[in-house]
């Protein structure tokens, strides 16, 4: 059964009403999604690189976790969702430290996906346990990688092209370094 996602006007304020995840993209319906930043016990940074398989940014390193937030929930409790399904983290709501909202708008794919976003930005921390015990979920993505702030910002500036875009993101993990 397909996702359904609250639809928003381009001000990021609901529309009352609910479309299917193709439907979202195909008409670039604007949407809310959330990004979650997972870190370790010695600052560095969690990347997913994503599935080949996927219909956007296949084989790009982006975000430690991220997903739609389906219709009906917020974006703390798709974040701990989102964590569980690709990472097989558990955590609480609590736990994520919200960072910021920001918006993006992106055409892909010649013109047949269109992302146009409000995204909630979180941040959250993992034991040493919690990292040994990262399950990642193979249909979303290929590897997981971990960064400093100083390793990251290295590649970022080298090989711009290995990352997803995520301008605002970006900005709040070179301010950590």
């Amino acid at each position: 059964m397909e996702e359904y996602i609250d639809i928003l006007n381009a001000h990021g304020e609901s529309l009352n009403y609910s479309a299917s995840r193709t439907e979202v993209h195909a008409k670039g319906l604007w949407h809310r999604t959330v990004h979650i930043w997972v870190f370790d016990l010695n600052g560095k940074i969690l990347f997913q690189k994503r599935s080949l398989k996927k219909e956007n940014h296949p084989g790009l390193l982006d975000t430690s976790c991220a997903g739609h937030i389906s219709a009906g929930d917020d974006s703390r409790n798709a974040g701990v969702r989102e964590l569980a399904e690709e990472l097989g983290i558990i955590k609480k709501t609590d736990d994520l430290k919200f960072l910021f909202e920001s918006k993006h708008e992106t055409v892909l794919n010649n013109g047949s996906y269109l992302d146009n976003e409000y995204y909630d930005v979180y941040r959250v921390d993992l034991s040493l346990k919690e990292v040994e015990m990262l399950s990642p979920q193979k249909s979303e993505l290929e590897s997981l990688h971990w960064f400093s702030i100083k390793e990251f910002q290295t590649l970022l500036e080298k090989e711009p092209s290995l990352f997803v875009e995520h301008t605002e993101d970006f900005k709040y993990l070179k301010r950590l370094g």
